[in-house]
């Protein structure tokens, strides 16, 4: 059975930068209709776990800076309106050789920006923050305009304030495929097929599945996330920041101690490669091992019991940075999405970008820099 008459918008996918997008969209008049393949409130995708780091010095790269000032602003908008806690400032913490990707590049990004930053030797590390083992040599960058999102309650309430601005949302409902007309999309799904003048795509680890054009520039990879319940000093990790470690390994990354939760420490990117309907979302010893020996090795007392642990998908490009773009053959289809293990900060901003292109052709935004040109091999 066929839906009559066509809807300014369709997004499939309601995570985090589909929610968003669909509020946005919803609050500025636009009618929306939302498709997610999982049910309300799923932590399968790539943004549950129950904190998500947000920060200024982005080490990845300046460019990012505008819009994580937007999406600071944004996030503080929501909870005004809503009434919801959904950002929790901590400062943050960079550390690791003063030469490496981390503290060089979000040095360079507090730099450019005249964001207000503290640089730390080895002796400040050490005295500030002796939780951690410090090696000789290091240097940390720390900034206040940093903490940590709620994720499952920052989805909930723009699915939330969508609905209540007029978007209807339908779950457990895959989009099975979607084609483009001479007046917009037609979207299929089980229940029958509809019609919107623009598709915006934000399915996560799916995305290849709905923009094979895309396929080969996208990798799955699976990351496990664990907590744990330290062996001594319990107030003394509550007040620490958000903090990232660029170590002789890769980066780890972590979070204060969370009443209810515990420390939350992960690696990144340790390259399990994924399908994101097989995955094994068990964790298994090897999984806690990996992040055990960061432990044992640089924050001790953090190294006891597990209180729980989670798998989550990232979605990567080659270069580690976001696809926000219209199809080059389809121009009434946007994407946003494989932000390789960085983007749920993003979300407040990117709704705001999404809606700004399907209503206005364009947005203030700086984005050319996350163009799917950039990944087109000749």
């Amino acid at each position: 059975m066929s839906e009559v008459g066509a809807v300014d918008v369709i997004v499939a996918g309601l995570g985090a930068h589909g929610s968003s997008a669909a509020y946005h969209l919803a609050s500025r008049g636009a009618s929306v209709l939302g498709f997610d393949r999982f049910a309300r409130g799923h932590t399968l995708g790539s943004s549950g776990g129950l904190s998500r780091i947000i920060r200024l010095s982005y080490y990845e790269h300046p460019d990012y800076v505008p819009l994580l000032r937007r999406a600071w602003t944004l996030w503080r908008d929501l909870e005004r309106e809503s009434g919801e806690k959904l950002l929790t400032q901590t400062g943050g913490l960079y550390a690791g050789a003063p030469e490496g990707e981390l503290v060089a590049g979000a040095l360079a990004s507090a730099r450019i920006h005249h964001l207000e930053h503290e640089v730390l030797d080895v002796f400040a590390l050490r005295e500030r923050y002796p939780r951690f083992e410090w090696p000789d040599g290091w240097q940390g960058v720390f900034e206040r305009q940093a903490g940590w999102l709620a994720p499952e309650r920052s989805i909930a309430t723009h699915l939330r304030l969508a609905e209540q601005n007029g978007a209807t949302l339908r779950f457990e409902e895959p989009i099975a495929g979607w084609t483009s007309t001479r007046d917009g999309v037609r979207v299929a799904t089980a229940t029958g097929t509809f019609e919107a003048k623009q598709l915006v795509i934000a399915a996560g680890a799916w995305e290849s599945q709905l923009v094979p054009s895309l396929a080969s520039e996208l990798s799955v990879e699976r990351s496990v996330l664990l907590w744990f319940e330290p062996t001594a000093e319990r107030e003394a990790f509550a007040r620490l920041p958000i903090y990232i470690v660029d170590d002789t390994d890769r980066i780890f990354y972590g979070f204060p101690y969370i009443d209810g939760q515990g420390v939350k420490v992960a690696g990144l990117h340790f390259g399990d490669k994924a399908d994101p309907d097989t995955v094994d979302r068990t964790v298994s010893a090897g999984d806690e091992e990996r992040v055990r020996a960061w432990l044992r090795r640089r924050m001790p007392l953090a190294n006891g019991e597990r209180r729980d642990a989670k798998v989550c998908l990232y979605t990567n490009t080659p270069d580690a940075h976001f696809i926000i773009d219209r199809l080059a053959d389809d121009s009434n289809v946007l994407v946003a999405s494989a932000c390789s293990g960085h983007g749920f900060k993003f979300s407040s901003v990117i709704g705001e970008i999404l809606a700004d292109l399907v209503l206005e052709g364009e947005t203030r935004h700086p984005i050319s820099f996350l163009s799917a040109k950039r990944l087109v091999r000749g």
